[in-house]
């Protein structure tokens, strides 16, 4: 299977430990995230995050299988870059 970069983009709450979960749950199955961006949205309780991440289609929908799962997690969406 053909390796791309997909941009994961997660809406989160915004509280302490959030993002070492999602990225423990992505680095810890054995994915490598090529970069990383967080902010806060006009809601005070809620972040952005950009993920990119190398793998197959099939691996990134797995992914966001996982993400989906987190109890922190508002929303998942992934593009091909």
């Amino acid at each position: 299977m053909k390796e791309s970069i997909y941009r994961l983009c997660c809406y989160v709450e915004n509280k302490p430990g959030v993002l070492a979960r999602i990225v423990g749950l992505i680095s810890g199955r054995g994915y490598n995230i090529q970069t990383l961006n967080v902010g806060p949205t006009e809601d005070g309780t809620v972040s952005r995050m950009k993920i990119d991440v190398l793998g197959s289609e099939r691996v990134v929908n797995q992914i966001i299988l996982q993400l989906r799962n987190c109890v922190n997690v508002i929303e998942v969406t992934s593009r091909r870059r």
